[in-house]
């Protein structure tokens, strides 16, 4: 295990970095953002044809509400920044 030594830092600044640590790593994940189907088309320079095959393949998951498709803005991000353009 690799140690970490902090200088300058007094107990109540320490306790307070704990603290922020165990808050985020408790939080529950906020709701997922959700984009509309053309509108992630757009982010992604591709086509809705393209989304739908992703989704066939696997790539990309559909989330339908109300009749129209949206998919989790965390999944347009993965595939914004592993796409060559």
């Amino acid at each position: 295990m690799a140690s970490t030594i902090l200088h300058g830092v007094n107990p109540e600044q320490l306790q307070k970095i704990i603290e922020t640590a165990i808050d985020k790593k408790l939080k529950p994940p906020p709701e997922a953002k959700l984009i509309p189907k053309n509108k992630a088309a757009k982010r992604l320079h591709k086509t809705v044809q393209t989304l739908d095959a992703w989704h066939r393949a696997k790539i990309l998951t559909k989330k339908y509400i109300g009749g129209r498709v949206f998919y989790a803005e965390q999944d347009i991000f993965r595939l914004e920044t592993s796409i060559d353009r």
